[in-house]
């Protein structure tokens, strides 16, 4: 009886301890609010659109909260459709998020505040390449001084096509988009 009670005061000690000690990453600052809605780059024939959405991430296997940028996009070239996952940018977020709740075909991409610094105005985050075995690459964002303009610049993760078949890029690895 004794070791079931010790055992018991343990398990709940360890319960409570890890509750208390979530990661949490808030958006303190408010910067990202400054990229969300829809952004358009257009450069001859080519159009491409993202739309930026906000969405507070609880994950129970991690024990974490964190604020993050949901992105869904769509690239054309004259009126052919490139890739797209726009159809998918009014979905409902989960409450939680656990890397299998949402399927890569319904988001594209996630964007991250690494610091909350008022002076700069960058995140960083993946974006799934469907047309590239759904190969993950990183992406910077930028801000101009203005909030109307954002640098995108990918490149590739490390181990980039190691089994995958994957041979480049969809997107272009930099273009300039304009908040619509």
């Amino acid at each position: 009886m004794r070791k079931i009670f010790i055992t018991i005061v343990l398990i709940s000690i360890v319960y409570i301890g890890r509750s208390q000690n979530a990661y949490t990453r808030y958006d303190t600052c408010h910067l990202l609010s400054q990229y969300e809605g829809e952004w358009r780059y257009t450069n001859g024939q080519d159009t491409i659109r993202i739309y930026l959405r906000y969405h507070r991430d609880y994950s129970v296997s991690f024990n974490s909260i964190s604020d993050n940028l949901y992105g869904w996009l769509e690239y054309k070239t004259g009126n052919t459709e490139i890739e797209t996952t726009y159809p998918f940018k009014n979905m409902i977020l989960p409450y939680y998020y656990d890397n299998d709740s949402m399927t890569v075909n319904q988001r594209s991409l996630r964007l991250k505040l690494q610091q909350c610094n008022n002076s700069c105005s960058v995140l960083t985050g993946t974006i799934f390449d469907h047309l590239q075995s759904n190969e993950i690459h990183i992406v910077t964002a930028t801000l101009n001084n203005n909030k109307t303009e954002m640098l995108w610049k990918q490149r590739h993760r490390e181990g980039y096509g190691m089994g995958t078949g994957a041979t480049g890029m969809t997107l272009p690895r930099e273009f300039l988009l304009i908040k619509q």
